[in-house]
């Protein structure tokens, strides 16, 4: 007899889940079904033994992280790790910075970001300068410097510090230290929801750690000198100098212990501190750039491998702060805790309640070099030290796969997988029926199915909806923008988020229409069945009387859309225009019904209709003007003699938009290739935006007789025709363009189609894939732009009948 998992009795599954003692177990158990989701909470899950948080390589969006405990590795894949620093770990939030004024927080494990305050808030950043992408700069000493955004992300930001994890919601409660400037010479502080720092008025000095203890702030420099700060009174420091203790001779670390603070000194091998004059010289060296002078010269030397430790840690001191003597107690005894030291955050666990943690440890990293004749490769030990045993263990040894000199030392961090309130799935809503599902479109066209609770996301299965593919196709015939087509899916669906479908995950207080605030709120009733859309709808350019469709579900809508010639008696262009309409006023009425849930103020229906007519018109008008003017087939031309021509294209990430452009010449020679990245937005507005950079750049580069070409008809026709209105989304890019064209010595503008076009669009994709923006050297140019077209016609060949989409040349993106 089979034997049913989730009728297991309730007991049987308390004992298995508590002696469940790793972190993936637990998420492997609650993802069994959601009776094993609700026997196990997040609450019941033990702390973990921290992450080792290796160090990032550039231009890639990959962190990885190292499991001890388990002698595994975690790597995670977002798009909000492509060329950023990570320059602060805690309370499992890591602090991420790209070298543009913005700074933020990223939770890997739940996917949530929080932004941090601009770095142009604080004092010493005088200006940024977004189209030479450097800053002005305020050294401590009073000179300024002109630095770039590398220098930024790489040197500037020291370290960030959270007080308590910021729950989701309450990030009011929770305060931000930031340790910037060269060397780590001043603090700021901000509460999250903050939009400037708040600068710690301070003699600057190198600070070597913080924490926060008992709500205040903590920092200790390198004079000795340990400063208390309680944030909600700023202006009252009090200073604690340790320059008598003869026993601070080591790199210090600081963390809490049973509510006392604690200092953590390596004692290390010839450990000599430097001054302040040797401190000065490295950062005006910083400043120059002298990278000579910063990391030494090649080493030409043949010879066998050898290892070279920056400092080699023999040993460890721990003393306990005496806050009213103002002096250190030397501690003897962890008392069951373990420390866990680093660059960025140090912290103590109770070893009793981590699994395979061991008690009265020290846990902290060693970096060192490999140097082989003319290369130098850098990596670190995880090592372990018994208090007042005696040894070091070495746990783990890595070295890193990297020849760049300007690679930037070792920024050791743990990482605490263990806030699993935020992202591990609560208690299952008991109105959900069976596993609720979410539709994911891959590269292919189709769409992926995953279930709730979402466990792995590379977990995926290939599945085609609720639409039958030969529907589906007659709705991507009749050529709609992208996110009307996204649009309608989402209906099929059943997914759009209305309060029917909110109320299955989470409790909605208002499950009523924002239209009309008397039935509860579905797809069917929004799209169908309102008072609002039923006279918007009787009164639209087709009318349609939708009470006599009550019965049917929102994914048959589809259905009847799809196959409108058999039960409507429209065929051909008339379908399609229908097409066009239905995915439209679905569109607006969903854009409508956020804005009356978000105000409360809701327009006349006909006022609706007009608008919507409008629009409407202004699609037909696009499309006839598509299918009169854009040629598939058509490859790209190089303009005449004396001209440049002009292509631009966009590619959509996911949570941003890369525009890129490349001008070339009459014998196809590139000229010049830009890319850059926005924030994500509509795609038809992203397109106009890449129009006006392209144009913008050109006459920038001091061409005078441009050939623009691209292959969004709504884009194209406002710019040759003047008199055409172009849609209002983008109208005040259009107006910019023809200011901008008008002050060339000739221009003409062209539509072409996807061929035409191949190599901007290759250029986008590899940007974005990459994380590359501004000017990209045309030797840099990778073969899926510079080769583009000659890709594209050997493809076509040999793919004989095969569709054109098929054999465009794809790209990982």
């Amino acid at each position: 007899m089979e034997v049913d998992w989730s009728k297991l009795p309730e007991q049987l599954l308390d004992e298995i889940s508590n002696r469940l003692t790793n972190l993936t177990d637990h998420v492997r158990f609650r993802a069994v079904c959601r009776g094993w989701a609700n026997t196990s909470p997040p609450s019941r899950v033990p702390r973990q033994v921290p992450w080792a948080l290796l160090p990032y390589i550039r231009d890639t969006d990959t962190r990885t992280f190292l499991s001890t405990s388990e002698s595994k590795f975690y790597r995670f894949r977002s798009p909000e790790f492509l060329g950023k620093r990570c320059c602060g770990s805690s309370h499992g939030w890591l602090a991420l910075v790209d070298g543009t004024p913005d700074i933020s927080l990223y939770n890997p494990l739940s996917d949530e970001k929080i932004l941090l305050p601009k770095l142009t808030t604080l004092p010493e950043v005088l200006n940024f300068r977004e189209d030479h992408e450097d800053y002005l700069y305020r050294y401590y000493k009073g000179s300024q410097h002109t630095v770039d955004k590398e220098f930024m992300r790489d040197f500037f930001v020291y370290t960030v510090l959270l007080s308590e994890s910021p729950a989701l919601g309450c990030h009011r409660d929770c305060w931000a230290v930031l340790c910037y400037d060269i060397r780590g010479r001043r603090l700021a502080f901000c509460r999250l929801g903050d939009e400037s720092w708040n600068v710690i008025e301070n003699e600057p000095f190198k600070y070597i750690d913080l924490t926060f203890h008992k709500e205040k702030l903590y920092a200790i420099d390198s004079n000795r000198r340990i400063i208390i700060c309680d944030l909600n009174f700023p202006q009252e420091i009090t200073d604690i100098w340790l320059r008598e203790e003869p026993s601070l001779k080591g790199c210090l670390n600081l963390t809490e212990i049973h509510g006392a603070l604690v200092f953590a000194i390596s004692l290390v091998e010839d450990m000599v501190d430097s001054d302040e004059s040797e401190d000065d010289e490295l950062c005006e060296a910083l400043l120059r750039g002298d990278y000579d002078e910063l990391y030494g010269s090649e080493d030409s030397d043949k010879g066998f491998p050898r290892i070279e430790y920056d400092h080699r840690v023999q040993n460890f001191l721990v003393f306990e702060l005496d806050e009213d003597a103002k002096r250190l107690v030397k501690v003897n005894n962890l008392h069951g805790h373990a420390l866990f030291l680093s660059f960025n955050c140090s912290m103590s666990l109770l070893a009793s309640k981590v699994p395979k943690c061991r008690d009265n440890c020290i846990y902290f990293f060693e970096n060192f070099e490999v140097k082989n004749g003319v290369y130098t490769k850098r990596g670190y030990e995880l090592c372990c030290a018994k208090l007042n045993a005696g040894g070091i263990r070495q746990e783990v040894s890595l070295l890193l796969q990297n020849h760049d000199r300007r690679y930037l030392p070792l920024q050791d961090a743990w990482y605490t997988p263990s806030c699993t309130s935020n992202w591990m799935p609560h208690k299952i809503h008991e109105s959900v029926v069976g596993e609720s599902v979410i539709w994911i479109p891959n590269a292919k066209g189709s769409f992926s199915i995953k279930s709730n609770p979402p466990v792995d996301i590379h977990q995926r299965f290939s599945f085609l909806g609720p639409i039958e593919p030969r529907k589906w196709k007659a709705v991507l015939d009749a050529n709609l923008p992208e996110w009307l087509q996204l649009t309608l899916w989402r209906v099929a669906c059943g997914v759009l988020p209305s309060n029917f479908v909110s109320n299955r995950h989470s409790s909605i207080p208002e499950l009523f229409c924002p239209l009309c605030h008397q039935v509860e709120e579905s797809l069917e009733h929004l799209s169908l069945l309102c008072e609002f859309t039923q006279v918007a709808w009787r009164n639209s350019s087709w009318p349609l009387c939708t009470i006599a469709l009550k019965d049917i579900k929102i994914s048959d809508l589809v259905d009847v859309i799809a196959e409108s010639g058999p039960m409507l008696g429209l065929y051909g262009i008339e379908a399609k225009k229908f097409i066009l309409f239905v995915g439209m006023f679905i569109d607006q009425i969903w854009v409508l019904r956020n804005r009356a849930a978000s105000t409360g103020s809701i327009p006349d229906p006909l006022n609706f209709t007009s608008m919507l007519k409008r629009i409407y018109e202004e699609h037909l008008q696009h499309w006839f003007f598509k299918r009169a003017n854009c040629l598939p087939g058509a490859k790209w031309i190089p303009p005449p003699t004396g001209e440049v021509k002009v292509n631009f294209d966009v590619a959509m990430g996911f949570d941003f938009v890369t525009l890129a452009l490349t001008c070339r010449d009459n014998k196809g020679r590139f000229l010049v290739a830009w890319a850059e990245r926005i924030h994500s937005c509509d795609p038809f507005v992203a397109k106009a935006k890449a129009a006006l950079m392209a144009v913008s750049i050109a006459i920038q580069s001091g061409f005078t007789n441009l050939v623009v070409e691209g292959d969004v008809p709504g884009i194209i026709l406002p710019l040759q025709r003047w008199k055409f209105q172009p849609v209002s989304a983008i109208s005040g890019f259009i107006g910019d363009i023809r200011i901008l064209l008008a002050s060339t010595e000739s221009w003409c503008v062209k539509s072409t189609g996807l061929k035409g076009n191949i190599a901007a669009h290759n250029l986008a994709c590899w940007a974005a894939f990459y994380g590359k923006t501004g000017s990209i050297p045309v030797p840099c140019l990778p073969p899926c732009v510079v080769y583009a077209e000659e890709r594209k016609l050997e493809g076509t060949r040999n793919l004989g009948r095969k569709s054109r989409r098929d054999s465009m040349y794809k790209f990982p993106v």
